[in-house]
């Protein structure tokens, strides 16, 4: 490191580009961001996700390191042999998530500052067992006491952090401004553009897609849900979740990226949102940011992205979605519009990824040695 510029390590993501997630959706968007304030960024990856190989993209660093299969094991291995990999050559050594902060302490027996960024509440999560459960819990609470700094994505998080006795810097995820594609009727032929419900992520029991399914049956609506996104290690979950669904009102497309992506956010008639537990969900900032009126669930980091704009619905509670459903099927275009606007004009103006990547920088150059 004979030069003047800062050298950045991520560590604890699948690959920032060529798979689903919010942890690489965010690291995707920031370290190219990061490289153009002046930074060396190094994103250390897991091979099977990574088809780029070890290689720079976007001025970034790609660099493979190996790792298990095991769901529950991937990500524990891998962070364990990048982290130290890491310090060899970056000054800062920036962790993401709960399970990858358990090696928190690792970077500063080897003379590194850590950062760690948390994305949620993991532990949480539906799609884990007991023993992963503890471990992610577990690696926040390291966190918690061996950060240089500790980042939280949302305001629920850093008031959690707040409630165990140690401050955490708000930096929220951004968004993108949204590209509009035109419809191609030879990509969805089974969809109309503006007369279809939209959900976007993956597919997974705590973003409360049963209560979405029933919600669409029980509302008998006059035109489809979509749910495009693909399994994160929840395959029986997928299976089951298509064998509940009524086809007549339910379209699985599968995960959806780059123009097929833009193009199903772009013309959707309203995004839904159902989930029980969020960090920051980056897909409704999505949405917002193309101008589609959010129908979320009223949990505390949806309502911090929409705050009153759309729909607000009861977790889990399937006649409350039914009716919030038939809703925005029977709305008028001039309502769903002009939500759209104000959806549009709260993401952009309060989510821009430009501000993140300014404020990330500032939080790193106290912390890089000279």
């Amino acid at each position: 490191m004979s030069d003047d510029r800062l050298y950045v390590a991520f560590v604890g993501l699948r690959s920032p580009w060529g798979t689903e997630g919010g942890v690489e959706a965010h690291v995707a968007a920031l370290a190219p961001r990061l490289v153009a304030r002046g930074a060396h960024v190094t994103v250390y990856c897991r091979p099977r996700y990574n088809p780029h190989g070890n290689c720079y993209r976007e001025g970034v660093r790609l660099a493979d390191v190996p790792t298990t299969d095991g769901r529950a094991s991937e990500a524990f291995v891998h962070t364990a042999l990048a982290a130290p990999r890491a310090c060899l050559r970056h000054q800062v050594v920036h962790l993401h998530a709960c399970g990858p902060a358990l090696f928190t302490p690792v970077p500063s027996a080897l003379g590194r500052r850590t950062v760690v960024t948390l994305h949620g509440k993991d532990w949480a999560r539906d799609k884990w067992g007991p023993a992963a459960r503890v471990a992610l819990r577990a690696g926040a609470e390291v966190a918690l006491r061996s950060a240089g700094r500790l980042v939280a994505v949302s305001q629920e998080l850093a008031d959690w952090c707040r409630s165990r006795g140690r401050e955490a810097v708000r930096l929220p995820n951004g968004v993108e401004p949204h590209q509009p594609v035109a419809w191609d009727n030879r990509i969805f032929p089974m969809l109309r553009p503006r007369n279809y419900l939209l959900f976007l992520g993956r597919l997974v029991p705590e973003k409360g897609l049963e209560t979405l399914v029933a919600a669409a049956s029980q509302a008998c609506l006059p035109l489809p849900v979509v749910i495009a996104g693909g399994s994160a290690h929840t395959d029986a979950f997928v299976a089951h979740l298509r064998r509940v669904a009524d086809e007549d009102r339910v379209v699985f497309t599968g995960p959806q990226f780059g123009l097929e992506k833009r193009m199903l956010l772009g013309h959707a008639r309203a995004f839904v949102l159902p989930s029980r537990v969020e960090g920051m969900p980056l897909a409704l900032l999505e949405a917002m940011a193309a101008a589609v009126p959010p129908v979320t669930s009223d949990i505390a980091p949806n309502v911090e992205v929409a705050q009153d704009i759309g729909w607000r619905v009861p977790v889990d509670d399937v006649p409350a979605w039914a009716r919030a459903l038939r809703d925005v099927a029977a709305a008028p275009e001039a309502t769903l519009r002009a939500e759209g606007e104000r959806a549009q004009a709260r993401a952009l103006a309060q989510f821009g990824w430009d501000s993140v990547a300014a404020r990330t920088m500032d939080l790193y150059r106290p912390l890089a040695p000279r």
